[in-house]
Order: structure tokens, then C-alpha cells, then sequence
């Protein structure tokens, strides 16, 4: 409640700032942040709340500059609509055409925008991060965003997923049709196809096609479970995009928060039932762990012990059930955490995810 509150404080300064140009400025923000005087506040010199930060943050760099600072400013004022309801029918991020794009770190080419299939005469898209100089094909990493199955961007990348392009990896961030989960399987049939894109198109970017990990958070964590775990079911195969002479396999899952049974989940959360329309037969349907075989990738799960919207029994249950067939399964419940926010992506996180990646792709 108090992170949504925030988030709602650095949205009413930015939508307000127009109004208030003397008391919200980069000038400001210095003054009160800047405490080395280089005129650029690191976020290690940043002491109000790092969600603001990493909302300016655009590059993903740790500073904040007066350039990155202004453009945050004039997008926010390009983007005066109401946020919409998110996993549990809470505040969620912005509506995907009014998110910022993400830039690649330094030494990665961005190919933004590719178009991987059509449907319903909606143009899906993703965003291919390439690492410049790389001696063999690197390794790909597909990302799913959040957002409740509503909303969201390819543009939100977990900052420790989007450093991996600069670390020997590719990474592609998709979007895929939104509404809510009474879509399924539609949205599962659309990061599959992604997928299939990804391969019959790796040659042309050259990264490797054999190697292959899948990740997101909360909605998108789902999605990455569903994806890695059903191999092999063709219902949720589906056939958007084509390129059906590839596979949609994975070799490994990176979970953050994300739902694994849904008919636990809405056994105990009344919220998730009152925001989401849903035959319940599509709960088991759309349930990972419906899925779960003895022959699944390995899956790296990241979880806060304080999370209200997703409980970290999602989580504690999917690692047992791995591991009752024999499965690897790397469990971290992050102490305090909540649903999200800059711990999953910070420096400790981001070592944890490669080293699990660099174990099962190279």
C-alpha cells in the first residue's frame, strides 16, 4: 500500500510539474541529492524513494542527469491518462503506448519494434538487445513483461535482465495481447510465437538458437512458467506467427513472483477473483503446474516474503513440486520484499541470474 502511495506522489509531481516549475526541478532535486557536486545525482547519493528514481532512471545507469531528468518530465506530460488495474486489481503500470523506451546499455545494439506476428489486427512486437562484440553466438534471454495480464510494456525490463545484453547475452523483451486472464490461452500462444520468431530469425542477428532461457515478473513470471513447463501440449502451442517448423522449448526459467496454481491463488485472494473474469476450468488450464513433468527445465525463483499481491506460497509450492520429481529448482525468498520493486534487480540479483543462466546455457 505505502510503495503504491509513492509511486501515485512521483505521478502527481510529474503530471503537476507544469504548474509547479519552481518546485520540481532537476535544481531542486540536486541541491537536495547531489552530494559530491559532479551535477549528477547517483543513486547511492539518491535519499527519497527508488522507485522515483529508477522511474527517471531511463538508461538504467544508477545517475540521474538534468537530460535524463527533463525528458522524464515532458514524457509525463504527454501521458495524462488514468492508470488501470493491475494482477489484483490494484494500480499497475502505464498503458503500453504511453511507456518510455528503454536504452540499451553501452557496447548493445537495439533493434526496436520488430514484428513477430498479427493477430486480431493488432501488430505484435518485441525489442532485440545485442551485445556489439561477442567471439561465438551469444545465448538468448526472451523476457516477459508484468502487468497483470491487462497491461504493460516491452519497455519494462528488469534492470539486471536488460544488464545481461552487456554481459554476453541477448535479450528480447515481447509484447503480447492484452486484457485479463480470460483471454488464455491466447497470450500464451502469442509468447510462444515469439519464440518460434526468435529462432527462425536468429541467424540474421546472430545469437544461438539452441540457447534459449525464458524470464519475466508477476503476470510475465506466469507466462515464463507456462511457456518453459508445456512443451509439448499443442493446445498451448498455438500457431501465431507461424514459423511452426521451430520449437517454443526453453532451457531454463527465471520466476520473479509470478502465480504457478491458480486454483490455490484464487482460493485465497478475493481480489485476484473480483478483477479478473474467468471460467474456473480456465484456472487449472492456465496453471503451470498443471504442466509439470519430469523432463522441465531448471527454474530460478525470486520471491518477497512481504508480497500481498502474489503470496510467496506461489512460490514455496512450485519449488516442491520440482522437487518432488527430481527437478532442479533454485528457490531465494527475499526477506522484507514486496511485490516487485528495485531489490529484484539490483547488483546481488543480477549475479544470481547470470550465474544460474551461465550454468544451463553455455
Amino acid at each position: 500500500m505505502k510503495t503504491r502511495y509513492l509511486i501515485a506522489a512521483w505521478m502527481f509531481c510529474l503530471s503537476a510539474y507544469p504548474q509547479q516549475r519552481g518546485n520540481f526541478t532537476y535544481d531542486r532535486i540536486a541541491e537536495r541529492h547531489d552530494k559530491n557536486g559532479d551535477g549528477i545525482v547517483a543513486k547511492d547519493e539518491f535519499g527519497g524513494n527508488p522507485l522515483m528514481f529508477d522511474r527517471i532512471d531511463a538508461n538504467q545507469d544508477r545517475k540521474i542527469d538534468r537530460k535524463e531528468f527533463d525528458a522524464a518530465i515532458r514524457a509525463r506530460s504527454n501521458q495524462q491518462r488514468p492508470a488501470i488495474a493491475g494482477i489484483d486489481g490494484n494500480t499497475a503500470p502505464l498503458p503500453r503506448k504511453q511507456v518510455r523506451s528503454r536504452q540499451p546499455p553501452e557496447g548493445v545494439t537495439l533493434h526496436r519494434d520488430l514484428e513477430y506476428a498479427v493477430e486480431e489486427g493488432q501488430s505484435l512486437k518485441l525489442d532485440l538487445y545485442l551485445p556489439e562484440k561477442t567471439d561465438t553466438p551469444p545465448p538468448l534471454m526472451v523476457w516477459i513483461h508484468g502487468g497483470g495480464w491487462k497491461n504493460g510494456d516491452k519497455a519494462n525490463v528488469n534492470g539486471a535482465i536488460l544488464k545481461l545484453s552487456s554481459e554476453g547475452y541477448a535479450v528480447a523483451s515481447i509484447n503480447y495481447r492484452l486484457k485479463d486472464l480470460s483471454i488464455h490461452p491466447k497470450n500464451i500462444h502469442d509468447c510462444k510465437g515469439a519464440v518460434r520468431w526468435l529462432r527462425a530469425h536468429a541467424k540474421e542477428f546472430g545469437f544461438d538458437p539452441e540457447q534459449v532461457a525464458v524470464g519475466g515478473g508477476s503476470a510475465g513470471g506466469h507466462l515464463s512458467l507456462l511457456l518453459g513447463l508445456s512443451h509439448g501440449f499443442a493446445e498451448l502451442e498455438g500457431t501465431v506467427g507461424g514459423n511452426l517448423d521451430h520449437c517454443s522449448a526453453v532451457k531454463a526459467i527465471i520466476d520473479l513472483y509470478g502465480p504457478s496454481d491458480f486454483s490455490s491463488f484464487s482460493k485465497n485472494s478475493e481480489r485476484f477473483n473480483k478483477a479478473h473474469e474467468f471460467r474456473m476450468e480456465q484456472l487449472k488450464h492456465a496453471s503451470p503446474t498443471t504442466y509439470l513433468t519430469k523432463n522441465d527445465p531448471p527454474v530460478l525463483i525470486l520471491h518477497g516474503d512481504q508480497d500481498k499481491t502474489v503470496p510467496v506460497e506461489q512460490s514455496i509450492l512450485l519449488d516442491k513440486r520440482y522437487k518432488e520429481l527430481g527437478l532442479e529448482s533454485e528457490l531465494h525468498i527475499l526477506e522484507g520484499a514486496g511485490h516487485g520493486g528495485v531489490v529484484f534487480s539490483d547488483d546481488e540479483r543480477f549475479k544470481l541470474i547470470k550465474a544460474f543462466l551461465d550454468r544451463h546455457l553455455k
